[in-house]
């Protein structure tokens, strides 16, 4: 197996700059080109990122080099004269695959009581239709600093459409306690860097923010478990990214943008099972990516994006995403039921018990190490 380096800068939720750098004129929809992209390999990828505007010392959170696999490679059977001819399946069609997933799409939007602290902005999707969403674990972690100086001293809503606009309520309902021991440091840290093991969170929707509204069924974008992923394999990235907005433009001018890709690189964290995909440089390839789904051919999540490369333009920041698949093994090792068995739960239920149990000391963890000299 060739050794390889995944040292990733965490690809984090954009902070609002005091400067506007431009903004995006509406929602964007790329066709993936007819030819395969060349892929280009780099030894070790630094990632675009910025981090909250704390006034603390910068430190840096270890990362540990990782191990690249072959790709999984689908091996067409040998013909027979008995062989019955199959038809090709039908080419996927991305443009509706595109509406449904921009309906699934949650714009994580954080700020603080006293506006002390500039918002926080990044992406999740609804993942079943009472409202559950995946994102990661370095967006989830905001909701841990809820009470940090005060009661309610930080709020996330969700906030959905193009432009975005506050729309639903939030909850954590789970961050992986692994992700949060390993990188309690992180918000101190001006460069943060990873390589996005256990970086996954769930919240979940617990009302409109326009309480005159009625309940509702919410759009979603069913998870896959499959371990087998090719490469070249066509996918839909969408998000909310905000590389190119600062200032109020994130707050009234946010839009949705997607693009259609190949997965260009498999890498896994040590077990040979595939962990991370690479999906090339794209318009998403913008900070407030994190957390974006990505969806296969047959409109399935098989992944979220993570971390990106640095450049100067988007095309040339390579974007890299967990698979659902990882995200599986790692719930049956922290939670010692599998995703599917977790989608089935109660997850208000869950959300308190979680509450009550084991987000105070993931948030002593985080607080203390804010405090710190």
């Amino acid at each position: 197996m060739l050794i390889k380096a995944l040292l990733t800068l965490i690809f984090s939720p954009i902070i609002l700059a005091l400067q506007i750098f431009g903004a995006l004129d509406k929602p964007e929809v790329y066709t993936a080109p007819v030819e395969q992209p060349q892929v280009v390999k780099s030894e070790i990828a630094d990632m675009a990122t910025s981090s909250p505007d704390l006034t603390v010392p910068t430190m840096v959170a270890t990362t540990t080099s990782k191990q690249q696999v072959k790709p999984a490679v689908k091996t067409a059977p040998k013909t027979s004269a008995t062989t019955t001819p199959v038809a090709p399946e039908p080419q996927a069609d991305f443009a509706a695959i595109n509406t449904n997933a921009r309906k699934t799409l949650v714009n994580i939007f954080c700020t603080t009581k006293n506006n002390d602290l500039s918002p926080i902005s990044g992406t999740g999707v609804i993942i079943d239709n009472n409202g559950l969403i995946l994102t990661n674990a370095h967006i989830g972690q905001y909701f841990l600093l809820k009470d940090f100086r005060e009661k309610d001293y930080l709020k996330c809503v969700g906030r959905t459409g193009s432009p975005a606009y506050p729309r639903y309520n939030l909850e954590l309902v789970y961050i992986s306690p692994t992700w949060v021991a390993e990188n309690k440091t992180i918000l101190k840290d001006q460069n943060p860097k990873g390589t996005g093991e256990n970086d996954f969170a769930f919240l979940r929707i617990t009302g409109n923010i326009d309480s005159s509204s009625p309940s509702e069924y919410y759009s979603y974008i069913e998870p896959n478990m499959r371990e087998i992923i090719n490469l070249w394999e066509p996918v839909l990235l969408a998000s909310y990214p905000a590389g190119f907005l600062g200032g109020l433009s994130i707050i009234q001018d946010l839009n949705v943008t997607s693009s259609v890709t190949y997965i260009q690189d498999v890498f896994t964290f040590g077990d040979g099972s595939i962990d991370v995909i690479s999906v090339g440089g794209t318009v998403v390839s913008q900070k407030g990516s994190s957390g974006g789904p990505v969806v296969d051919s047959k409109t399935s999540l098989i992944g979220i994006i993570t971390t990106s490369s640095e450049g100067n333009t988007t095309s040339s920041r390579g974007l890299n995403a967990i698979t659902v698949s990882y995200i599986n093994r790692s719930i049956q090792k922290e939670l010692d039921i599998s995703f599917r068995q977790f989608l089935a739960l109660d997850h208000a239920k869950f959300a308190q018990t979680f509450e009550s149990t084991t987000r105070p000391n993931l948030t002593k963890l985080i607080s203390d190490e804010l405090l710190r000299q």
